[in-house]
């Protein structure tokens, strides 16, 4: 039986397995079966799989697993809503009730500061472990936007991460990301760069896709990741490009899954990967006269580079 959301050990909160990776790669959490079942007064062992994978595909997806054995009363074992509650006592059905009934992500471009807080320590770390009455941290900004959902999406890694799931269980027809104020379907948020014309392109910034060459910059100060594919625009082609500098990454939380991609990546005989990248390319010209439709980014979140395409094969550009 797979779950939504889980009690973990390690950080004394509730969380969704997004949220769970990013607390792995960001050292707050550094065992995959430190969890618990949601259920009321239930100690089922859960454990996190796939959460230590830097690989993403439709088998390697994070989600929770429940391996030990459920309390008679619990919910999750007896098919009942779980009764949860933001610490201020908001009851977390009430606030379903509360919200529009279609299922819509919200993509917010900036983590909380509060998002990566290091957890209290426990004073007792030989007793056995027991969950807090059902209360939810509530961040300030948070939003309950789904059945088993606690929290947002900040990163192009969670959001191609929540279309794979919502793919394979079979409700991404269902499924809207709002970013900005803007509701979207998850399958029109993903657009190809192939040989797009940039005066087709829309105004507004969205996730774009394709295979790259990444190289590690000449000053050794960061890394250049070039498009296979250029934008046109009146048939003449636009080299689309990013940089990422090591102070960028160096200052990014969960530094340790993007150096553990890009360093194997270069390593490789062809030292390609596929990205996404959320933002709006900027067109320029260079004193040599080459046309660029450049990516900048300031936050390494709105990035996901990954080793082969993670989705399905009509994507694989």
């Amino acid at each position: 039986m797979s779950l939504d959301i889980a009690y973990s050990i390690e950080v004394d909160d509730y969380l969704d397995p997004d949220r769970a990776y990013d607390f792995y790669w960001s050292g707050l959490i550094k065992d995959k079966k430190k969890f618990l079942c949601p259920g009321t007064d239930c100690t089922a062992q859960v454990t996190c799989a796939n959460l230590d994978e830097d690989v993403q595909d439709m088998k390697v997806v994070p989600h929770f697993r429940i391996y030990g054995s459920h309390s008679k009363s619990c919910e999750i074992f007896n098919d009942i809503p779980l009764d949860l509650r933001y610490e201020d006592g908001v009851s977390v059905k009430e606030e379903r009730r509360s919200v529009d009934e279609s299922v819509v992500d919200v993509f917010l471009l900036e983590r909380p500061s509060s998002y990566y807080d290091e957890p209290k320590i426990n004073r007792f770390p030989n007793q056995k472990p027991v969950k807090k009455s059902q209360f939810i941290k509530r961040p300030i900004d948070s939003i309950l936007r789904e059945n088993g959902s606690v929290g947002n999406i900040y990163s192009v890694r969670s959001v191609v991460s929540r279309y794979i799931r919502y793919k394979k269980d079979g409700s991404l027809d269902h499924r809207r990301v709002n970013i900005q104020g803007r509701d979207v379907h998850y399958r029109s948020i993903f657009k190809c760069i192939w040989e797009q014309d940039l005066d087709t392109l829309p105004d507004y910034p969205v996730i774009y896709y394709g295979w790259a060459f990444v190289n590690r910059l000449p000053s050794d100060y960061g890394y250049q990741i070039k498009f296979k594919k250029h934008f046109t625009k009146s048939e003449e082609g636009y080299i689309t490009t990013v940089m990422i500098g090591d102070r960028l990454i160096d200052s990014y939380k969960v530094k340790k899954l993007v150096t553990t991609r890009l360093e194997r990546i270069i390593k490789k005989e062809k030292s390609t990967a596929f990205v996404f990248i959320y933002g709006k390319p900027e067109e320029n010209v260079s004193q040599k006269g080459v046309k660029y439709a450049n990516f900048s980014i300031t936050n390494l979140d709105m990035i996901d580079i990954n080793y082969d395409c993670p989705l399905p094969k009509e994507y694989n550009k």
